[in-house]
């Protein structure tokens, strides 16, 4: 069923359409949208792109060229499409995992919201990051490295808590020339929306918070937890 969604964010209006085969926008693109700084001429990538939704939006706010990578094909042929949709020119999708697309080429931004659930097994390539959540997120903050150092760039990334947050940290230290966090949100971990993505899941994760790999926190009988956004130069 086709989907089509508007948004304003720094007075660029935004339509994209898509169907269930597409990860969907929601309230943390929304978010990013609204907080990034977009340079004149920028050379912008959209990382997991999506429905190309935050490409889309920094061509709108005057990126000079937009490059988006998703392992989906469905992804590639929906940003395109929305591409074309909003009427640009300057931005065209890669596919391929996390920057692979751009290995050996420049930028002077990356956007990303990765996939970053933790569990035993691959459930959901959409939102899938590893045992412990984090795989996808380090790969890009070590890739990000030779792209973005020589223009003194910066990487925009969303973390949740349930991502390993030590381990996440620690990358940043070492990688990047320095970082800080711009915006927090927070969710609840709920045991029927977690059941909804995989049985098993709700528990793996309060496993994980036990052995300080996640951070819940607990209010009652409900657990919360943060999902940080942050910039971070190199």
């Amino acid at each position: 069923m086709l989907k089509r969604i508007t948004g304003n964010h720094q007075g660029a209006r935004v339509v994209v359409e898509f169907d269930s085969d597409v990860y969907q926008p929601g309230p943390l693109t929304w978010a990013l949208c609204d907080l990034m700084e977009v340079r004149p001429g920028d050379r912008v990538v959209d990382v997991g792109c999506g429905t190309g939704y935050i490409g889309l939006v920094a061509a709108l706010l005057g990126a000079g060229k937009v490059i988006c990578t998703d392992i989906v094909d469905e992804a590639i042929r929906w940003t395109l499409h929305n591409a074309e949709l909003n009427g640009l020119s300057n931005l065209e999708a890669r596919k391929g995992g996390e920057l692979d697309p751009i290995a050996g080429e420049e930028a002077d931004m990356i956007l990303t919201l990765p996939p970053q659930m933790p569990f035993a097994f691959n459930f959901n390539p959409w939102r899938y990051g590893g045992t412990d959540g984090c795989e996808v997120i380090l790969r890009i903050i070590n890739q990000a490295l030779p792209i973005l150092a020589p223009r003194k760039g910066r990487l925009y990334l969303i973390h949740s808590a349930l991502a390993n947050p030590p381990r996440v940290r620690a990358a940043l230290e070492k990688t990047a020339r320095s970082w800080e966090l711009v915006k927090t949100m927070e969710k609840e971990w709920d045991p029927v929306d977690a059941g909804k993505l995989h049985p098993g899941l709700y528990d793996y994760l309060l496993e994980a918070n036990r052995q300080g790999k996640a951070e819940l926190e607990k209010r009652g009988d409900r657990y919360f937890y943060p999902v940080w956004f942050y910039r971070i130069d190199y």
